[in-house]
């Protein structure tokens, strides 16, 4: 097993991922796109658990080591993100997993690149990229450690505000039909986001069973 950290620019903005065995051919890739203050290094356990497939975990901008920008984070920006890096490492198949907001990119994501991905897997968040309320980035960063680490080590107060600024309503239930694949997987796909953590383990057990039987 080897993991190793890269960064992608991004029209300006550096874009930090994680990947690991990136020399295994024998299993399609994993592509993960994490939730809305998460950064790659929180799927490292998961991944590990993977080994020896070939997994790739990204930082979205303005989140952990992924540089800052002033402005730019709209749904059509964050998608550039798994573009970018996708690209970069220019991988023909893949299996593609969105979790909590990181679902809305990776829904967007698939929408436009349906014709690479050979699963999609999808965790504990709608198929729609919500409007954040005015007053939203305040609340988010009074919230208490996530995981272990605080809000503001996670997430600068400016990308939190950008976030809010150029959030917007997409539905995407109408395209959801347009994603071919052969595996499509909504562990716990419900309306509202809830039980993250215990989601979160639940989805962790689920990929490394499905080793054995869904995702080879």
């Amino acid at each position: 097993m080897n993991i190793n950290h890269h960064w992608i620019d991004n029209n300006g903005t550096n874009i930090h991922f994680v990947e690991m065995n990136d020399k295994m051919k024998d299993k399609i890739p994993l592509v993960i796109i994490p939730g809305l203050s998460e950064s790659a290094e929180d799927y490292i356990s998961l991944i590990e658990l993977l080994d020896p497939r070939h997994c790739v975990v990204m930082t979205l901008r303005g989140r952990g080591k992924s540089s800052l920008p002033k402005g730019g984070y709209t749904l059509e920006e964050h998608i550039s993100d798994i573009h970018t890096v996708i690209k970069h490492l220019a991988l023909k198949e893949f299996i593609l997993m969105g979790y909590s907001r990181g679902v809305s990119y990776t829904i967007g994501y698939a929408i436009k690149n349906t014709n690479l991905l050979k699963g999609l897997i999808i965790g504990d968040y709608p198929a729609i990229h919500t409007q954040l309320r005015l007053g939203w980035a305040d609340f988010y960063s009074s919230l208490p450690p996530w995981r272990g680490k605080p809000i503001s080590q996670r997430m600068k107060r400016e990308a939190l505000i950008g976030l809010e600024r150029d959030s917007s309503h997409v539905s995407f239930w109408d395209d959801l039909s347009s994603i071919h694949c052969p595996r499509s997987y909504y562990p716990r796909w419900k309306t509202r986001c809830s039980v993250i953590i215990r989601s979160r383990k639940t989805i962790y057990r689920e990929i490394a069973a499905s080793e054995t039987s869904c995702f080879r």
